[in-house]
């Protein structure tokens, strides 16, 4: 642990997240990093998650509660700037961190000053909570790694190798200069996000999985199985125009198998989950 413990939100942007927002806001507030903030940003639910945190008495969360729903990128751009900490996680009502995940990655972004963001692996869940993969992410990116090296390590893998906002921790002043979260490929949202931090920052990658990410055949990312390697590939023409990455003819053929293939993959994934779903 750091000698002096800089304060550390964590921000929750929920809407009707009943069915897993207890969980997850339980394995924030009983993180053992001592110096701590929760703050839910309540989009308006309708399922019960209001009168949930209402009835919550936690001197450590705050609770901001809005009259109309907003997109989602917009809610997670209010919950990062009601953050008051020194250091930013993010995590969807739906997302569970590990009781020392803030604690040892606010030493890791302490032993590289540098670095604007730390990303660890993450497990990946399905919606009944069954484990579908121990480690997941990365895919071989370690310590301290330039932010356009990581950027270019993501186009020509086809997908975010650093995972979901709950996988990562921020400097609150380099996020906060990019906001808002990019809103104009829902799929890409986070790592699009990420890349504007990343031209100007580097990454501290950590093998550890500290996060557990749930994906089913209800969630966001499978509603929006269609769309991905379109917004995927809309994003990677905008980020490439950057002349420091020095973007060439193969690397976007290597970029386009890539995506191919782990798009195949995920569609096989959500048809098996589909199939069990209506069994069960």
């Amino acid at each position: 642990m750091v000698a002096a413990d800089p304060l550390v939100s964590i921000v929750i942007p929920v809407f009707n997240g009943m069915n897993y927002l207890p969980l997850s806001l339980e394995s924030a507030l009983e993180q053992d990093y001592p110096n701590l903030e929760v703050v839910v940003i309540d989009n308006a639910s309708t399922d019960g998650t209001t009168e949930y945190l209402k009835g919550l008495a936690e001197p450590r969360l705050r609770v901001v509660y809005r009259a109309r729903t907003q997109a989602a990128a917009a809610n997670w751009s209010e919950a990062v700037n009601e953050a008051q900490g020194v250091l930013i996680k993010l995590m969807c009502a739906d997302d569970v961190i590990a009781r020392d995940a803030l604690i040892k990655q606010v030493a890791l972004l302490h032993s590289c000053p540098r670095a604007g963001l730390v990303a660890n692996r993450r497990a990946v869940i399905n919606g009944d909570g069954r484990i579908v993969k121990r480690q997941h992410g990365l895919d071989g990116l370690r310590g301290e790694i330039d932010g356009l090296t990581a950027i270019r390590a993501c186009l020509l893998a086809g997908t975010n190798l650093l995972g979901e906002p709950a996988c990562l921790l921020f400097r609150a002043d380099v996020i906060k200069e990019v906001m808002p979260w990019e809103a104009r490929w829902p799929y890409m949202t986070d790592m699009a996000t990420y890349a504007r931090a990343l031209v100007k920052s580097s990454v501290v990658c950590d093998p550890e999985a500290l996060a557990t990410f749930r994906i089913s055949s209800t969630s966001w990312s499978s509603s929006l199985l269609k769309e991905q390697p379109k917004q995927f590939a809309g994003w990677r023409s905008h980020i490439t125009m950057e002349p420091q990455l020095q973007w060439s003819v193969l690397d976007q053929f290597r970029s386009n198998i890539n995506l191919t293939l782990r798009t195949a993959a995920r569609r096989i994934y959500f048809r098996r989950e589909q199939r069990a779903a209506r069994k069960r």
